[in-house]
């Protein structure tokens, strides 16, 4: 039986954008890609993780749900950087979705209670989930920057605005998770005797 997923036209190392160009697999397209794909998958584990150990947060299940989908129109962008085939962008990137993002960040601020010091880790596997998908997101908003560098229209620079505050949101969702309990940097655990002590 022919597979629908393995076509073997990828083996030597190349592959297609959206708009049809053959690119290498190192491409700063298909890096940008890849670096989305890691974020997404991420962000999906966090998903399923809340749904199976916090039946309560509903909202943020149902947020992190909203924030998949706009992984896809991320994509089609990143994968379409000249606009080539706008018949394969029927929904794009709006200010409005970077409004709801904000607006769900502030939601979950409000409620949070920061010592005023830097977070060493966190507290509990769902915090920790989350502050994998920030890293995720810096990680994929690297190679966004590098791929900007080559196409500086690219959505506007929309879409580095929305995955610069992506990964903030995904650092105050890691501290509410925590429900108070934060692991802060405490010098006092590293001093070394003889030493002044920070201030």
């Amino acid at each position: 039986m022919r597979s629908i997923v393995t076509t073997g036209a990828g083996d030597a190392g190349q592959t297609h954008t959206l708009d049809g160009e053959a690119v290498y697999k190192d491409h700063p397209i298909t890096e940008a890609l890849g670096a989305l794909d890691t974020m997404r998958t991420q962000i999906a584990l966090l998903r399923v993780q809340l749904l199976e150990n916090r039946s309560e947060a509903r909202q943020e299940t149902e947020f992190l749900l909203y924030i998949l989908h706009t992984c896809f129109l991320i994509g089609s962008s990143v994968a379409d950087p000249h606009n080539r085939k706008p018949e394969w962008h029927p929904v794009r990137l709006q200010p409005v979705h970077l409004e709801k993002l904000e607006a769900e960040q502030a939601r979950l601020e409000a409620a949070l209670h920061l010592p005023r010091a830097f977070i060493v880790c966190a507290a509990n596997p769902l915090a920790a989930q989350s502050d994998v998908a920030a890293s995720a997101t810096r990680a994929f908003e690297r190679r966004l920057v590098a791929l900007r560098m080559e196409n500086p229209d690219l959505a506007g620079g929309l879409i580095g605005a929305y995955v610069n505050r992506l990964s903030d949101y995904f650092f105050i969702l890691a501290r509410s998770l925590e429900q108070g309990v934060h692991q802060a940097l405490d010098y006092s655990r590293v001093h070394v005797p003889g030493e002044v002590s920070p201030p």
